[in-house]
């Protein structure tokens, strides 16, 4: 692994179990190979009175080294996956990629005595789709992007189908490919529609912010627009009087509405130049939270006059 991403934690889950049961399947393969297939491999005549078969053939290998490289890669692989996805949906990707490769054998009649790798080629590509850029070392030295590898397998199962056809027969082959693309096509849906539905709820999420938003901006407008006329009697009697904001002398009224002012200044808020003030006259002004702070610098003479027209 490059990018601090570590295939072999959280150890949790179904993962460890399940090659578990690859060890434990080829112990009792090595101990009594006939009677091991005939009960676990998937035999489509028999497969409605022994329906475990549709999973447990998956266990099955046909030596050592498929063991090693069954296990391996479900190790390596379904740890990272179960570690991103969580245990209950690898364990619906690990049925359907296991289910596709069964249930495609049963119906062109091809019986599953060792494991059609079906599971690891659909956690390959499954992987490579989540983290293309990854890194492997091949045979523990060559460094080699996980992509790659998907391309690579991909093109395998292709060259196998047409060897297969044309040798054994169209089964073996389409039970691998229908497996890995049964287990691939069902990690897609599900990113996809988990994609989907988290977009879907970002944007109601938006929308009600928005929606919010345009509400408090209404009643900011409204509460404004009532309030600056009262804003207009203040500064007009100021201004005959001859008196500044912070004058001496102002009626029990005007304190009650200076002080009304006061309460509604809104601290932090970055209001702008006394110049660009508008009063009711720009939807701007009427919605910002400084409206208040603003109205206070207008009845004490900043700006001198509002030069705007009349919003409707």
């Amino acid at each position: 692994m490059r990018d601090g991403r570590d295939l072999f934690a959280p150890k949790m889950g179904l993962t460890i179990p399940l090659v578990s049961l690859h060890f434990v399947f080829f112990l009792l393969s090595v101990a009594d190979p006939a009677k091991t297939r005939a009960i676990f491999a998937f035999l489509p005549r028999q497969a409605l009175y022994a329906p475990w078969s549709f999973l447990t053939y998956q266990f099955l290998h046909s030596g050592p080294f498929s063991l090693f490289m069954g296990a391996l890669s479900l190790w390596i692989l379904g740890t990272a996956l179960e570690a991103e996805w969580g245990t209950g949906e690898f364990t619906a990707f690990w049925l359907f990629a296991t289910l596709g490769g069964s249930l495609s054998a049963w119906a062109v009649g091809t019986p599953l005595t060792s494991d059609p790798f079906v599971v690891p080629v659909s956690m390959l590509l499954a992987y490579a789709f989540l983290f293309p850029d990854m890194q492997f070392l091949m045979f523990f030295v060559v460094p080699v992007k996980v992509k790659w590898l998907a391309y690579l397998t991909v093109a395998f199962l292709v060259w196998g189908l047409v060897g297969d056809w044309s040798t054994r027969g169209l089964g073996p082959a389409l039970v691998r490919l229908a497996g890995a693309s049964a287990g691939f096509l069902f990690f897609w849906a599900r990113h996809h529609g988990k994609h989907r539905a988290t977009k879907a709820a970002r944007q109601a999420v938006l929308a009600v912010k928005e929606a919010g938003a345009a509400k408090a901006d209404e009643a900011l407008e409204k509460r404004n627009r009532a309030l600056f006329p009262e804003v207009e009697t203040l500064r007009a009697a100021r201004r005959a009087a001859g008196e500044s904001l912070a004058g001496a002398g102002p009626d029990a009224g005007a304190k009650g509405f200076e002080a009304k002012l006061k309460g509604l200044v809104v601290p932090g808020v970055n209001i702008c130049k006394p110049v660009d003030f508008k009063g009711d006259r720009d939807l701007v002004c009427l919605r910002c939270e400084g409206f208040a702070e603003c109205s206070l610098r207008y009845v004490g003479g900043a700006p001198k006059e509002i030069s705007a027209r009349p919003v409707k």
